[in-house]
């Protein structure tokens, strides 16, 4: 791989850079108030001889930005501890960096602990050629510590003179910052300038660890004179000392590159040491690309890891196949074999201004080349090799921090109990199964442990949809129709009826699908008192037959007897009646 970039350009910014000191702003909004853009200095003022300070508004957080920034007194906070004790929403006011100036004299120095709160939506527009800071915090210098702090959906945008740009600080300069995350979005439109996720540039003995973001990176810049170096996570390292160091640090967020020469690193966009080369070089180790999203006018300049004069890259991770629809072809970048180098280890001319990628670098001692992110390996290897203090866990995507609440994924223990449950049902038993169907669909997967109760909602609307269910009804065709054939007899011309008459009777309205063998059975017990009926014997009347008693056939002996004598009886009747016709006359 052919670095081709213009090194001039960027010494040229390196000169620039040093005659500055990294500053440090800090805004701080609460998440219940909107924050008005101004600023309570009154904390401090109160006891300015104290050695720690708790902000809980994001007033006092701007007013620490006015004491860092005052050009005539600026308060330092050496040896100074400010606690955040508040989760604070920045509300899209335009911040005005904490440091935001030379290095002179207005910087941060003090320990920053923000406690794990979060600080939301901080917004830094820059337009015009003056020099200003951009991020959370200008400068950090002085062995100043930024820690256990989170910045959320950032918005940044440089289009002015500054050379550096981060969310959380620009230029950190012989501090150290560990357990930081940030996310939103940085983007740089002039050229010249070092930009990254969470730091622009690093300087000195500075130490990062324990480390992530998820920002989208942006170099829209494309003129060749002007060219950026860009990171995910830090633009650019100067100057390094022995224990310049990224530790135990990820990136899952994306970066854009318009610029040919650019250097553009997953992790470090570039350390290209001093001018002589003399400095040690920046220590990385432990560190995970989990993001295929980095992207750039020129793929051989592109690196996961980062590109160095001197390496010093271990145990890190990065994707083994390049970001969809980038084709890096063999004849092109002969030393790439179809994938971004992991680490290039650059050869410099400085008298040409140009660097390029030592083929014979063999890139297995920097790490490992993964396809899933998620895997028990990959957690096993960073945990395995995690500096003191660093807890990696599972994390949505990729590992993170035990302490990343925004990363961890939420319980779905419940959520997919309910979805089990509702693939247990038959669907076609119920009048409307689409409540249920729609509850499932509505599931949203990669949700934080911050958003649990927006996932126990989820399970719970997949629950009340099932409890909502109704059966169909149970069909009762066969029931209606040994009914039908019930009653189409004639139950006089049977012994016993009752038998059909029961089972008619004991039929039950109202049956659900799932009992259709009881309305079956009802069914069958009406044929079976059917099947078994038994026809009454044919009747047989007197006179109809033309048989005579027979000598010794005293059967109907009885019968005979009877008829004469009521025979006889009607003729004495007809006699006396007629007699007494007679008489009457």
């Amino acid at each position: 791989m052919k670095m081709k970039k213009k090194v001039l350009s960027l010494l040229l910014t390196l000169c620039l850079v040093m005659t500055f000191v990294p500053m440090a702003a800090f805004a701080e909004g609460t998440s219940v108030d909107n924050w008005d853009g101004t600023a309570d200095t009154s904390w401090y003022t109160s006891a300015p001889d104290a050695s720690e300070y708790h902000i809980s508004t994001a007033e006092q957080l701007a007013g620490l930005a006015q004491l860092v920034n005052d050009k005539a007194t600026p308060v330092l906070f050496g040896g100074k501890t400010i606690y955040l004790d508040n989760d604070l929403d920045l509300s899209g006011c335009q911040w005005t960096p904490i440091g935001n100036g030379s290095n002179f004299g207005r910087y941060f120095a003090g320990t920053f602990d923000g406690q794990y709160h979060k600080i939301t939506n901080l917004h830094h527009h820059s337009t015009g050629d003056e020099l200003v800071r951009n991020g959370l915090f200008g400068v950090v210098s002085d062995g100043g510590t930024l820690k256990n702090l989170l910045v959320i959906d950032a918005d940044i945008a440089s289009n002015d003179g500054s050379l550096l740009a981060g969310i959380l600080a620009d230029w950190v300069n012989g501090g150290t910052v560990e357990n930081c995350y940030t996310s939103g979005r940085i983007e740089n439109k002039v050229g010249d300038k070092m930009v990254g996720g969470l730091i622009g540039q690093c300087t000195g003995s500075t130490q990062v660890k324990g480390c992530g973001s998820d920002a989208t990176v942006i170099s829209t810049e494309s003129d060749e004179d002007h060219v950026d170096t860009v990171g995910g996570l830090i633009g650019q390292w100067e100057n390094s000392a022995d224990s310049s160091s990224i530790t135990d640090c990820w990136f899952g967020g994306s970066v854009s590159c318009n610029n040919i020469y650019s250097a553009v690193g997953g992790i470090l966009g570039a350390n290209f040491e001093n001018f002589s080369g003399n400095k040690p070089g920046v220590i990385i180790k432990n560190c995970i690309v989990a993001t295929k999203n980095i992207t750039g006018a020129e793929p051989g300049n592109i690196t996961w890891i980062t590109a160095v004069v001197k390496t010093h890259v271990t145990d890190c991770i990065w994707p083994d196949t390049p970001p969809d629809g980038v084709t890096l072809d063999e004849e092109t970048y002969p030393d790439n074999k179809g994938n971004y180098l992991a680490v290039a280890k650059l050869v410099v001319d400085w008298d040409a201004g140009t660097a390029s990628a030592d083929p014979t670098f063999d890139q297995s001692s920097c790490g490992t080349a993964v396809s899933n992110f998620t895997s028990a390996d990959v957690l096993a290897g960073l945990q395995t090799n995690a500096g003191a203090g660093v807890e990696w866990v599972a994390g949505i995507g990729h590992p993170t921090f035990v302490w990343d609440d925004n990363n961890i994924p939420a319980d779905y223990t419940k959520v997919d109990a309910a979805i089990a449950k509702a693939n247990a049902l038959n669907k076609d038993n119920y009048k409307d199964f689409s409540a249920v169907e729609t509850a499932v669909n509505a599931v949203v997967r990669d949700k934080n442990i911050t958003e649990q109760s927006e996932v126990d909602a989820m399970a719970k609307a997949i629950e009340d949809a099932i409890a909502a269910l109704q059966y169909k009804d149970a069909d009762y065709t066969k029931v209606d129709a040994a009914i039908a054939k019930a009653n189409a007899l004639k139950k006089d011309d049977y012994k016993d009826f009752s038998g059909v008459e029961t089972a008619v009777k004991a039929v039950v309205r109202g049956k659900n699908i799932t009992e259709q063998s009881e309305v079956d059975k009802m069914a069958k017990a009406i044929e079976d008192a059917i099947a078994a009926l038994e026809k009454k014997p044919a009747s047989t009347k007197p006179g109809t037959s033309d048989k005579s008693p027979q000598t010794g056939d005293t059967s109907n002996l009885a019968l005979w007897i009877a008829l004469l004598f009521v025979s006889g009886g009607a003729a004495i009747g007809t006699t006396v009646v007629s007699r007494k016709k007679k008489y009457n006359r």
